[in-house]
């Protein structure tokens, strides 16, 4: 066995109810003195979230993007910099899901030059995306409508505050649907290329978690022990964003997603079940790992059988859960199944895999 483990500049995660309250002190830790918010209309007008940063902040509130929208559109990026740059910002914070943190790192960098490195970042996340332990700052060119991205260690969030508490206001749907995207992360570890023995082991953890949590979460979502689970499994799914490389269902989500305005977990509901089914046939022993850890498979079912049950089990999950299961459900017409899988496989042999999968859940 042989590997490679790169870690990420991500200096603390500070988790649980009321961990919100340490805001100051490390925004005073990292040197912070003019704080800009980056985050998205519903966040800032329909509930008190930005509002409490804001009064933890005090003098140190230098000004507040909250135009960020979802897939986060080259615009909304290019205005936030001109308000944070005219802010004299020194610090960023980004508080909603994975569309304000990613966008506060392209905030970070279009703010770079040779003789300014990205201003560091405090990410408060909303969500259970995820981004705030990434590298990795997701955007939509609008001309095109597709989705690109940075790359660069220096923008990732130096401090994550994961505190339930922030998560309330969420809605159920935009909770649930971003458990399936931190599900999507945690399989796709399972069956990615190379080998990954710490990862795999906190991406099982990650499933058991999300299993239990999630329809519970439903049932009773003021419970915080409840979220903070949900919270702990969604940082353990994507704990090695910089040494992980994610496979086709993080690739078909980013095809149609942006096209066809789907949010991220929404696509990861649609197309996690039918890739898992897809790589049965070639990774059936990542996937019969999760099947076992989860109670569906005995060690005497063989692999692909295992690995198919963990596919069922996924997708029943998301039914349970009553999120989009189709593409249709999400108004993707079938005479774009075509389009979606040249830009996911171009012209090569797989483009035709990958069309019968985005038939079979059209």
């Amino acid at each position: 066995m042989t590997g490679l483990y790169t870690s990420l500049p991500l200096e603390k995660v500070l988790y649980g109810p009321g961990s919100v309250a340490s805001l100051p002190a490390e925004v005073d830790r990292l040197g912070g003195r003019r704080v800009f918010i980056v985050t998205g209309r519903t966040l800032a007008d329909k509930t008190p979230l930005v509002k409490r940063l804001v009064m933890l902040l005090g003098y140190r509130h230098a000004g507040t993007f909250a135009g960020i929208q979802q897939h986060v559109p080259e615009s909304g990026i290019d205005e936030a910099a001109k308000m944070a740059h005219a802010a004299q910002a020194d610090l960023l914070l980004s508080v909603g899901g994975g569309s304000p943190i990613d966008a506060a790192k392209s905030v970070a960098l279009a703010l770079a030059d040779e003789e300014h490195p990205p201003l560091l970042h405090v990410a408060v996340p909303t969500t259970l995306s995820a981004a705030e332990f990434s590298h990795i700052a997701g955007y939509t060119v609008e001309s095109t409508r597709s989705k690109s991205r940075v790359i660069d260690p220096r923008l990732t969030p130096r401090v994550a505050i994961l505190d339930p508490e922030m998560t309330l206001a969420t809605p159920a749907w935009l909770w649930s649907s971003s458990g399936i995207r931190a599900l999507d992360h945690a399989v796709e570890t399972l069956y990615a290329p190379g080998d990954h023995p710490v990862q795999d082991v906190l991406a099982l953890q990650a499933i058991a978690d999300l299993f239990a949590g999630l329809p519970a979460a439903r049932q009773r979502p003021d419970d915080l022990a409840v979220r903070l689970r949900c919270q702990l499994a969604a940082w353990m799914s994507f704990f090695a964003p910089a040494t992980i490389q994610y496979g086709l269902s993080h690739a078909l989500g980013k095809a149609f997603g942006p096209i066809y305005s789907v949010p991220h977990g929404v696509t990861s509901c649609i197309t996690l079940p039918p890739v898992m089914r897809y790589m049965a046939a070639t990774h059936a022993g990542p996937l019969a790992r999760m099947a076992r850890a989860l109670g569906l498979a005995g060690p005497e079912m063989p692999d692909q059988q295992a690995a198919l049950a963990a596919a069922g089990s996924v997708a029943d999950l998301i039914r349970r859960l009553e999120l989009p299961g189709r593409l249709r459900d999400v108004k993707v017409p079938r005479e774009g199944l075509a389009r979606i899988a040249g830009a996911v496989a171009g012209d090569g042999s797989q483009q035709a895999d990958v069309l019968r999968i985005l038939e079979e859940v059209w």
